[in-house]
């Protein structure tokens, strides 16, 4: 993430950004290598892209043939189940055009927007080396928590040549015997420190090739992309991910998520980096899953500031920009296919998400039926005392307590 997440004291962070925001993240005992909030108010963000007759609907939607009738079309009739999503997504009801049938599409579903399954999917960081923190293994996790969801940190580039690092795969004894005992992982890449993968692998095909190889490897297909380094969120950059990503979802069908910026009301939501990430990756024809909002790090607010409230006005504004990208969309369909991710505790600046504030933001999470919760991350979510920690919970696992709640 823009140095989305919660950050180590080893994030060099910050980022001035444009009318007058800032948004930057460098972690003292706060947290790892985690996501940082960037960015400026911006325009809004994409994520779908009605089809054309025949074509496959860009994110978020089913293909149909006559073209989507959401948006202007000639009155269709309730098609077929759209082709379900991968990773075991339910399929979803396609909307036909005049005479067309409903598309099924890379993740299948709704020809213009995601399927409303009313759920909120819950998957917190899990960083994958940390040795510090509550758990010594994944395994370990769900024997504690019983969490049976996690979103893995992060997946870098390879130090000899175009190709993915050994972070995750390295782990994988420990995550195959927690995905054996019912659990479900996603792999995020990118993040706020090191060198991305598209770094070392510059075009689509490359990278497409770099990716493939890591869900081969890992059988891992729910990925999301934390883009956060000022280098890798350019137009051109952005424009090459989006048609390697279009590539590895037709070949082995992964579910896409990104992780990004994001910038207080009025005026706020996705920044425009985050625009453009969303922006290419539906031009290219990718099936967007979550377009997951990173509500921290809003300019160092002083301590005792209420951080939910900033947090909801940032969704809603995104919840706007969606709706204005993708006019088929309905209020509903833009907050299912919108995500935030907090920085439990103790922030790298002075701001604090506090219990209060997780309650809040699950409340409104609930209410509004958003489509994920995650936070930064599960090893801090513990009292202070044996090693990093959130410094507000009261007893282990409090932030895990209650934002699973969203997923009931």
């Amino acid at each position: 993430m823009t140095t989305m997440f919660a950050c180590r004291s080893s994030w060099v962070l910050g980022f001035l950004l444009a009318a007058g925001s800032t948004i930057g993240c460098s972690s003292s005992d706060a947290s790892s290598s985690g996501p940082n909030n960037t960015g400026t108010g911006g325009s809004g963000n994409a994520a779908g892209a009605s089809s054309t007759s025949g074509g496959t609907a860009a994110n978020l939607g089913g293909s149909a043939n006559g073209g989507v009738n959401s948006v202007g079309g000639s009155a269709g009739s309730v098609g077929s189940a759209g082709s379900s999503a991968t990773n075991g997504g339910s399929a979803g009801t396609g909307v036909s055009g005049a005479g067309g049938a409903a598309g099924s599409g890379a993740g299948g579903g709704s020809a213009g927007g995601p399927v409303l399954t009313g759920k909120t999917e819950y998957a917190p960081y899990y960083e994958i080396g940390s040795t510090t923190g509550a758990f010594n293994s994944l395994v370990d996790l769900h024997s504690k928590t019983g969490l049976s969801d996690v979103t893995l940190a992060f997946v870098l580039a390879s130090k000899s040549g175009c190709g993915t690092d050994n972070t995750i795969p390295g782990a994988q004894s420990d995550i195959d015997a927690f995905v054996a005992a019912g659990g479900h992982v996603k792999a995020s890449f990118g993040g706020a420190a090191g060198k991305y993968v598209e770094a070392v692998c510059t075009d689509a095909a490359s990278l497409a090739q770099a990716i493939s190889a890591f869900v081969d490897k890992t059988k891992i297909t729910d990925l999301d992309f934390d883009v956060e380094q000022n280098p890798m969120i350019t137009d051109a950059v952005n424009t090459v991910r989006g048609q390697a990503l279009k590539m590895v979802q037709d070949s082995k069908h992964i579910q896409v998520s990104f992780t990004l910026g994001a910038a207080e009301s009025p005026n706020g939501g996705l920044e425009k980096r985050g625009v453009s990430v969303v922006t290419k990756a539906v031009e290219a024809g990718v099936q967007i899953t979550h377009v997951n909002l990173m509500v921290m790090d809003y300019g160092d607010k002083p301590a005792g500031t209420a951080m939910a409230p900033i947090a909801i006005g940032t969704l809603t504004d995104a919840n706007a920009q969606l709706k204005q990208i993708i006019p088929s969309l309905s209020t509903e369909q833009a907050w299912a296919m919108l995500g935030a991710t907090p920085d439990i505790g103790q922030n790298d600046d002075a701001e604090v998400f506090s219990l209060k504030d997780a309650q809040d933001l699950a409340t409104f999470a609930i209410q509004n039926k958003l489509g994920l919760i995650t936070f930064w991350n599960i090893q801090r979510d513990q009292v202070c005392g044996k090693g990093e920690c959130s410094n507000f919970d009261q007893t282990n696992f409090d932030y895990d307590t209650i934002f699973r709640t969203v997923a009931k």
